[in-house]
């Protein structure tokens, strides 16, 4: 059984409390739905119970589905693990053998306005194995400048130990 040499989970404090607020925002939005639906009106008032409630329900169906697919993101970020020979990620294990380059890729958001100007970098750790199957985890997700530097020593020593 291989011993593990570096694991590195992910922090998803932030993705946590989106899910948390979208949750309670959804469950907000339906209950209000249903007062709304459920009050008693005639005329112009019950038009606007019903546009309140019709309101009310497109927040709901928007903050549940912001919160299931936080809940979502946080279930497929997985811990990486990496091995005296491989490296496992969420999105599967590596041989050594098998791959073919690991770098930092930062991710630039073009703005709308001025094509020329980035809004938003988003740097990005990416493992590429020959097969072409790529593995890329996000700085907001996993601490990626510790994360490089201990799959590139690991690689080298297991390099080293082949070239003997």
């Amino acid at each position: 059984m291989e011993e593990a040499l570096f694991t590195f989970s992910p922090h998803n404090t932030a993705t946590a409390q989106a899910a948390w607020v979208s949750g309670v925002a959804a469950l907000g939005a339906l209950a209000g739905m249903a007062a709304m639906l459920s009050k008693k009106a005639q005329g112009r008032r019950h038009r606007q119970n019903t546009l309140v409630a019709m309101l009310l329900f497109f927040a709901f169906l928007i903050s549940g589905s912001a919160a299931f697919f936080s809940w979502w993101k946080i279930r497929k970020t997985g811990p990486v693990v990496i091995y005296a020979d491989a490296v496992e990620t969420p999105f599967g294990k590596a041989s050594f053998e098998a791959i073919k380059d690991a770098y930092i890729h930062a991710d630039s958001q073009p703005s709308v306005v001025n094509p020329g100007r980035a809004i938003r970098t988003t740097r990005i750790m990416v493992i590429e194995e020959r097969n072409g199957k790529t593995h890329a985890m996000s700085e907001e997700d996993y601490p990626i400048e510790e994360m490089l530097p201990a799959l590139r020593n690991t690689f080298s020593r297991w390099r080293q130990s082949r070239e003997k």
